[in-house]
C-alpha cells in the first residue's frame, strides 16, 4: 500500500512540473485536425474581416479551402498538408508554408507561421485562429 501511494505522489509531482506551455507543445492530436474549421478573430475586436475562409481538412492530407470575399465573392481550392512534430505545412500551387500548432483542441485550433512571433499586427497572415464548424 505504501509503494502505490508513493507512485501516486510520484505521478502527481510530475504532473505539476508541466507548464502549460509544455502541455500545449505535447498535446497536439493531429487526427484533431480532421473535419471543418472556419478562421475565426471575434477575440480581437479592432480586427474587421470583409470575409471569411473555411478549411476542411481531410484524413488523406488533402484539404479543401473555400474563401468568402465581399467583393470577389465565393472561391474554392483544394490544397494539401502535412503534419509533422506540431507543425502543420500548407502546399498550394504558390509554394509551402509551414505553422506551428500552438493550439488544436476539439473546438479551437491556433497556428503561428514558423519563424514569426505573435502579435496582433500579424492576425491573419503569421497567426491564424480557428473554431470548428458545427
Amino acid at each position: 500500500m505504501k509503494r502505490i501511494f508513493a507512485i501516486l505522489i510520484a505521478i502527481v509531482g510530475l504532473c505539476g512540473c508541466l507548464n502549460e506551455k509544455d502541455y500545449a507543445e505535447h498535446a497536439i492530436v493531429p487526427s484533431l485536425i480532421v473535419g471543418s474549421w472556419y478562421e475565426s478573430y471575434e477575440i480581437y475586436p479592432d480586427l474587421a474581416c470583409d470575409g471569411g475562409a473555411t478549411y476542411t481538412f481531410n484524413e488523406d492530407e488533402s484539404y479543401l479551402l473555400e474563401v468568402y470575399d465581399v467583393e470577389a465573392g465565393h472561391s474554392s481550392y483544394t490544397y494539401n498538408y502535412t503534419i509533422s512534430d506540431g507543425v502543420i505545412t500548407t502546399t498550394t500551387p504558390y509554394g509551402s508554408t509551414s505553422y506551428k500548432i500552438v493550439r488544436l483542441d476539439k473546438y479551437i485550433m491556433e497556428w503561428q507561421k514558423v519563424g514569426t512571433e505573435f502579435s496582433e499586427g500579424t492576425l491573419i497572415t503569421d497567426y491564424k485562429r480557428f473554431k470548428r464548424k458545427n
